[in-house]
């Protein structure tokens, strides 16, 4: 296990991997002081969602609200916390049962989407409608969205190196922001920057939220387990 070598390649790619082969959970019982303690080395851990810092990741619901945390199947490619004004910019993703039939994380980064789109003939008319701080979200159910209702405008694509995004849930679009929307999120599956990683037990994805978006391979096996620990800056 190197995390001086994690910290390079998450700084440099905006990802990075540890093998650990440790276990994280005996069956469902978390050691949290495990998670916790090398979650730490990335950043401080964050209970603002959900009120707890490590939050499992595995299909406990099937209703419309759960969120894609609480659901199986395929999840498209998004940032965590969208929806608030302030992304926490560190995500551990602690991988304690794979699923037997997919389920495998893919990552891309902002700079390969930017690069992608100037390569269209609309590229740069979408670039500037990413580009706007125009963007709202819907605060999922189990984060408090009766509470909390629409995040505020916020850009997408920035032109700064960074992404915000979620497919799901936004919310309040235009007519112009849904056709957007929609070819943004087909692009999106068929980028060949896409990188996928395997899952192990033991094994740590440690994803630079403000750069980097993450999906979910299609799964349906009831017993895959990941442990999700957002982070803030130290």
């Amino acid at each position: 296990m190197n995390i001086h070598g994690a910290k390079h390649d998450l700084a440099r790619q905006g990802w990075a991997v540890l093998r650990t082969g440790r276990r994280f959970a005996d069956g469902d019982k978390i050691d949290s002081a495990a998670v916790l303690g090398l979650a730490g080395h990335f950043g401080v851990p964050s209970s603002r969602d959900g009120g707890r810092e490590i939050w499992p990741v595995r299909p406990s619901r099937t209703d419309p609200a759960a969120t894609l945390s609480e659901r199986a199947g395929a999840a498209g490619f998004h940032t965590d916390a969208a929806y608030r004004p302030d992304p926490e910019p560190v995500i551990c993703m602690f991988v304690v049962r794979p699923a037997a039939d997919g389920g495998r994380t893919l990552l891309l980064g902002a700079t390969a989407v930017a690069a992608e789109l100037r390569k269209h003939p609309l590229g740069a008319r979408l670039l500037d409608t990413l580009a706007t701080p125009q963007w709202r979200w819907r605060v999922p159910e189990v984060f408090g969205g009766a509470v909390a209702g629409l995040s505020p405008p916020a850009a997408v694509l920035p032109g700064d190196g960074t992404i915000r995004w979620r497919a799901d849930n936004l919310a309040g679009l235009t007519c112009e922001q849904r056709r957007v929307a929609a070819w943004f999120a087909r692009l999106l599956k068929v980028l060949p920057q896409t990188v996928t990683v395997d899952h192990r037990p033991g094994d740590v994805i440690i994803i630079d939220n403000h750069r980097t978006m993450h999906a979910r391979a299609w799964f349906r096996d009831p017993r895959r387990l990941l442990l999700r620990v957002r982070l803030w800056a130290s």
